[in-house]
């Protein structure tokens, strides 16, 4: 099993759970959606998946990481550190880190779908969110909890994702 140590929040009815992460070498949340079998083997292939990203999608999101963050540096205070000038696509995720795989219920349990949050030096009060369906990159951004199960216009249209080229703040 990737994920272990899962519980049940009560509250919410989300489920969580931990794992470790290959990419970034350090263990990380999982927010579960649900903790029946089926679900659970649907999330465990996405972990799986996550781990195991082809490179040429990891290549995608670190370019479009790296958008986000120079996007981001006109708003960095004067003479601060948080992103040396001239940081490489290879380079961006040694300032950002992933904190929680997200997994919500599939709506075609054969297709890989997830979110990714994270903390991240360029955007410390919005953080960072990577989300990817069927080995395609959706969006990254300011964390705002965007589902890999929305309609594809929508990732282009409504999200202010730096996946598409015309995008800028």
């Amino acid at each position: 099993m990737i994920i272990t140590d899962i519980r049940k929040d009560s509250r919410s009815g989300l489920s969580f759970g931990k794992m470790r992460s290959t990419l970034f070498g350090r263990e990380i949340d999982v927010v579960l959606y649900g903790n029946d079998g089926e679900y659970l083997r649907y999330a465990e292939k996405c972990a799986d998946y996550f781990n195991r990203m082809p490179e040429e999608l990891l290549d995608q999101l670190k370019r479009f990481s790296l958008r986000y963050c120079e996007d981001m540096r006109d708003y960095f205070a004067a003479g601060s550190p948080e992103v040396p000038e001239g940081v490489t696509k290879d380079e961006v995720l040694r300032y950002a880190r992933a904190n929680c795989l997200i997994i919500e219920k599939p709506k075609d349990s054969g297709v890989i779908g997830f979110g990714v949050e994270f903390s991240c030096d360029w955007e410390r009060e919005h953080g960072m969110e990577w989300t990817v369906r069927d080995g395609r990159a959706l969006y990254v951004g300011d964390f705002m909890g965007i589902s890999p199960w929305y309609a594809d216009r929508v990732y282009e249209t409504e999200c202010r994702s730096y996946v598409y080229e015309g995008f800028s703040l």
